[in-house]
């Protein structure tokens, strides 16, 4: 069975290093793609997923509000905005 790596004629590598962001970041574990295969059949308004995503960062983390986004470059953008 071919991968979409090979599919695309892109050579995998063997992660050396760890969680590396130029090597794909890391593997997701089993539970996670499933989390997000299941996700992945339905709509949703993001600002309401926003939302109670924020809730549940705030309960696990101590802080008054969290906020997902795409990546850490979206991040750094978003807190120096905040300031």
């Amino acid at each position: 069975m071919t991968n979409i790596y090979e599919e695309l004629g892109v050579p995998t590598v063997i992660n050396a290093i760890g969680t590396f962001t130029r090597l794909s970041g890391t593997l997701m574990p089993e539970e996670v793609v499933q989390a997000m295969v299941a996700a992945s059949r339905h709509f949703v308004c993001i600002e309401d997923l926003q939302y109670r995503a924020s809730q549940i960062i705030a309960e696990i983390t101590g802080a008054e509000a969290g906020y997902v986004t795409s990546g850490a470059q979206a991040s750094l953008v978003l807190s120096i905005a905040a300031c």
